[in-house]
């Protein structure tokens, strides 16, 4: 009777694929808000892109109509077009200069979220680059960087603001506009990353002055590894899952700061729409049409909820120890 051998196995081989980013995303599927929080994101950044095409109109397009159904002076008194209530035409009614409100939302939704990446590509590159040269300098430089932090955390963010503002105006170092963009949309970007940074690079610095004193790292340096080699083959790559969530959770504080800061008017500058700018403008004439605030607000929360759910997910995701 012949016996069937198999060779024996010291270890079962690995089935799928396996990793700390692959773990982490096989934990962030169970999370159904999540989820379906990166697809609500997704489908609005894909409408922000595609704004002009998406937008059925200019955003400074009025449709000043007479009684007769012809367009009338601009400048002349007009009896109908303006604050009209949602139709076919006209899917979130038109405002107090007759221009479509869903084309105006449409476009002012690519300034939010402008306003939000660039903060998170601002905010990521300074925490990152002060958060490790603060963890792998000297204890003087440590502190040397940990208080220009707190100086920075300390300092209002509205006044940053204002006194950028004050000093550049609507002009950055006498440009009107830089790459396509305008100087006071840029300025308010800038203001806003450039007040967000503190959290990121103390994170960063947390993170890397915990990973410093692990095995690998007294092991790469026993092996006479540089300090920058060892920040940056091994570090930096075991620091990205909280550097990648703080930066999600950044996105709808800078989408609320620049609505906040645009809707008491030291933000994007009219007739520039944007969320903040369009609640402010139709804020007056609530009771005359409330769709003119009704819309961008709501655009606004749910970009909002849209990013929270996502941010809890991603921590939840990276650090399963995290949830209640």
């Amino acid at each position: 009777m012949a016996v069937r051998t198999e060779p024996l196995q010291a270890f079962p081989a690995p089935s799928g694929r396996s990793g700390f980013l692959w773990d982490a995303y096989k934990r962030m599927r169970r999370n159904r808000a999540a989820m379906i929080s990166m697809v609500v994101i997704g489908m609005l950044v894909v409408t922000a892109i595609f704004a002009d095409l998406v937008a059925p109109y200019s955003p400074s397009e009025q449709f000043l109509k007479s009684s007769g159904g012809v367009v009338e002076n601009p400048l002349a008194p007009r009896r109908t077009g303006k604050f009209e209530r949602p139709t076919a035409d006209h899917v979130f009614g038109t405002d107090q200069l007759a221009r479509d409100i869903f084309s105006r939302t449409v476009v002012g939704l690519r300034i939010s979220l402008s306003a939000a990446f660039f903060a998170i590509v601002v905010v990521t590159v300074i925490g990152v680059v002060v958060g490790t040269f603060a963890a792998s300098g000297s204890k003087s430089f440590d502190d040397l960087l940990m208080r220009v932090t707190d100086i920075t955390y300390a300092f209002p963010d509205l006044l940053f603001i204002i006194l950028l503002r004050s000093v550049f105006a609507d002009s950055l170092f006498g440009f009107k506009s830089v790459l396509g963009i305008e100087a006071s949309v840029l300025l308010l970007f800038l203001a806003i990353s450039l007040t967000a940074w503190p959290t990121m690079a103390r994170i960063i610095r947390g993170q890397l002055l915990t990973i410093r004193e692990m095995e690998y790292t007294i092991a790469a340096r026993a092996l006479g590894a540089r300090q920058s080699r060892i920040a940056v083959r091994h570090w930096l790559p075991n620091a990205v899952g909280p550097a990648i969530v703080e930066a999600t959770f950044l996105a709808p504080r800078a989408i609320f700061a620049e609505a906040a800061l645009s809707f008491i008017g030291i933000g994007v500058n009219p007739p520039t729409p944007s969320l903040g700018v369009l609640i402010s403008e139709h804020f007056s004439w609530l009771q005359i049409n409330w769709t003119g605030v009704a819309f961008p607000t709501a655009t606004l929360a749910v970009l909002f909820l849209a990013f929270q759910f996502f941010g809890d997910g991603l921590r939840d995701a990276f650090d399963p120890r995290s949830r209640r």
